[in-house]
């Protein structure tokens, strides 16, 4: 696509057929494709997954004085243009003029794209967001301001277009995406509930996404997720670990949980929030806080188990289960479903397995027997979910566990858990002495020594040559006290990230920090709560991974007694994103019927996956055995370091210019 002219004017939007035969918005293996002025080009790249009949260059559109699109097929396969109630065949080379609200087929009945010009959407995305910004606690002085928030948004928008350009290596990739307008469905969005996403059809699970953030345009929500999402179909078991827990939003965020027979749910709450949980819980609900043998610790991890007739759905995420978290944040999520084991597979050497039900039994829940249609009356405990075919793992599980723990144990859990799993890894050479990044939203109480002994095992792992990666050079990004005054939330974003001045001021401190910049997915705006750690070259990622840790001792653990014990106060749980060779991408899914019975994307010989960022810029087609992975790294990389005007946020100074809701912090006292 020409960069020439950054003006959009209009957005190709995924659709398929529904019941009727006429189009109906939906969930599709490709995103909405954002269409500027000059020169544009649709093709392979722009599908999740790969189908060789779509030609990397399948069509070229021109922009028209008169809003409609002139487009040309460049690849061998015909395209069918939907207008006016008329359906045409359109041929290699042949031209055909599109208008708003025509249909294109980029293959015969497969890929359908419906043009959306730019008039249209911003009257769609202008109803979206007063919808949005109308719908949840806002403060009484809201309403004085909504004017002025989203003028401020749609500037926010101006810059990403803008700064992208100059971001990275390229802006075309993220343009088509991530940050593409999905104005389609402003109907859908005026229901009580809103889908970013629909049904989790065209989620490959060698990637996250970013959840929905309410309030900002509907560009920025391309891709993203919703809980009812991700808790959807006939759901026979869940187990829903978390710190924080409202159940009054939960079950109307996803009143469908209310249908499930068993729910565990695993928690951090005490005091009176814990006795309002008890009081608010369905019935059949059993509530566990997992045991804190070790002062200051949490329940801190953030996954939920979803057993179904077909398979099981984990899902490892970083928002707590209240309301700001799920609609005001920056947050992500990782899911992937896996079937029942065969009869006769005792199989138990799958890593992803082995970790998750070593997690599962340190959390002690009180054993509980129920009755599944598929498996008869089973006792719920850790090696039940062992029952699940984990072989199409695509990640590794980080946890942390309190305790002190020493012998095998000590590569079992935290930071020392990383470091074994990237000893074993092996990377390509770009990725020696690479640096690294901390991004996440609470700071401990930290050390120099602490932090040498977290570089350390972050950047363990050798190269393809056989030597070390050797130790990277470690920024943090994290939010400044502008970045937190301007938010969506104003200084209210602030409470989710609780780091008081004695831990964020520290001298040894200020070489390490960066910007939150996240202008490329139009979230600078929307504060962090998403946690994650990378190693990264340019914008290539040799690792990734996204967790509920913090960057403290309790998380993380601390080496004791000349390293030969690791103590660890809280419960986290994080998926690490590697490369990984694969015979075939998985599909299995436990909700999509289609896809429920094992059937896979074969891609042919093996295939290994290579880690970018949104922002990469290269060519797919050169290495036909490398499956590109873009990760949507919600920050700038690399980071900017921060100027000399700007201050880390940190929860406990006072701050007396005025936020965006006109108030000032403390709001009290």
């Amino acid at each position: 696509m020409s960069s020439s002219s950054q003006v959009r004017v209009g957005t190709l939007v995924p659709f398929v057929e529904g019941k009727s035969g006429s189009p109906s918005a939906s969930s599709l293996p490709m995103p909405s494709i954002p269409i500027f002025k000059g020169s544009n080009v649709v093709g392979r790249s722009n599908l999740v997954a790969v189908d060789k009949r779509v030609s990397r260059k399948h069509l070229s559109l021109r922009a028209l004085p008169d809003g409609s699109l002139e487009v040309v097929v460049e690849g061998p396969n015909p395209i069918v243009v939907r207008s006016e109630g008329q359906r045409r065949k359109v041929c290699a080379q042949q031209r055909a003029k599109i208008m708003h609200d025509d249909v294109l087929e980029l293959i015969p009945g497969e890929y359908f794209m419906k043009y959306v010009n730019m008039s249209d959407e911003r009257k769609s995305s202008t109803s979206v967001e007063s919808h949005d910004l109308k719908k949840g606690k806002r403060h009484s002085e809201e309403d004085s301001v909504v004017a002025k928030r989203n003028r401020q948004v749609m500037e926010d928008e101006a810059l990403a277009r803008t700064s992208q350009e100059s971001f990275a290596e390229e802006s075309t990739s993220v343009t088509e995406v991530v940050s593409s307008l999905d104005s389609a469905g402003s109907s859908e969005r005026n229901k009580e509930r809103t889908h970013s996403v629909g049904p989790l059809k065209d989620v490959l699970p060698l990637t996250f996404r970013l959840m929905r953030v309410q309030g900002l345009p509907s560009w920025t929500n391309t891709s993203t997720v919703t809980i009812p999402d991700v808790i959807q179909g006939e759901v026979l078991l869940a187990v829903l670990s978390n710190y924080m827990v409202d159940m009054d939003w939960l079950l109307t965020a996803c009143p469908s949980l209310r249908k499930v027979p068993h729910v565990l749910v695993l928690h951090g709450e005490d005091g009176a929030s814990l006795e309002r949980l008890k009081k608010t819980k369905p019935a059949n609900w059993i509530l566990h806080k997992p045991p804190l043998p070790i002062s200051f610790g949490t329940h801190h991890s953030k996954a939920m188990l979803l057993v179904y007739p077909q398979g099981i759905r984990v899902v490892v995420h970083t928002a707590n289960l209240i309301h700001v978290d799920w609609n005001n944040k920056s947050q992500g999520l990782w899911t992937q479903d896996f079937p029942w084991k065969k009869a006769n597979d005792t199989s138990t050497n799958i890593g992803f397995e082995n970790d998750l039900v070593d997690y599962l039994r340190a959390l002690k829940w009180p054993e509980f027997r129920v009755n599944l249609p598929v498996a008869g009356d089973v006792n719920i405990n850790a090696a039940f979910f062992r029952k699940f075919d984990y072989s199409s793992s695509t990640v590794r599980l980080i946890g942390s566990v309190p305790g002190y723990h020493v012998g095998p144990n000590m590569k079992k859990w935290g930071h020392m858990k990383l470091r074994s799993v990237l000893e074993e890894c092996v990377f390509e050479k770009q990725f020696c002495k690479s640096p690294l990044i901390y991004q996440f939203s609470s700071l401990g109480s930290l050390d120099e020594k602490w932090m040498s002994e977290f570089a350390c095992s972050l950047s363990a792992g050798k190269a393809d040559d056989g030597s070390q990666l050797g130790i990277g050079k470690p920024l943090i990004v994290w939010p400044t006290v502008e970045d937190v005054r301007c938010s969506i939330e104003g200084y209210a974003a602030g409470s989710c990230i609780p780091s008081p001045q004695k831990n964020v001021e520290k001298d040894f401190l200020r070489k390490y920090w960066s910007r939150w910049k996240a202008d490329h997915v139009g979230r600078c705006r929307a504060m962090p709560h998403i946690k994650t750690f990378t190693r990264y070259n340019g914008q290539n990622i040799a690792w990734f991974l996204l967790t509920s840790s913090n960057l403290s001792k309790a998380a993380w653990g601390a080496l004791q007694k000349n390293n030969t014990q690791l103590m660890i106060r809280s419960y986290e749980l994080g998926v690490l994103f590697l490369p990984k060779t694969l015979q075939s991408v998985p599909q299995f899914s436990c909700t999509d019927k289609s896809r429920s019975n094992l059937d896979k994307l074969a891609l042919g010989k093996n295939i290994k996956t290579k880690l970018v960022t949104l922002c990469w810029k290269g060519d797919e087609e050169k290495d036909p055995s490398a499956e590109v992975v873009r990760l949507p790294v919600p920050y700038q990389v690399p980071p900017q370091l921060y100027g000399p005007e700007d201050v880390p946020w940190s929860w406990d100074r006072r701050y007396t210019k005025k936020d965006v809701y006109g108030s000032v912090w403390p709001r009290h006292g």
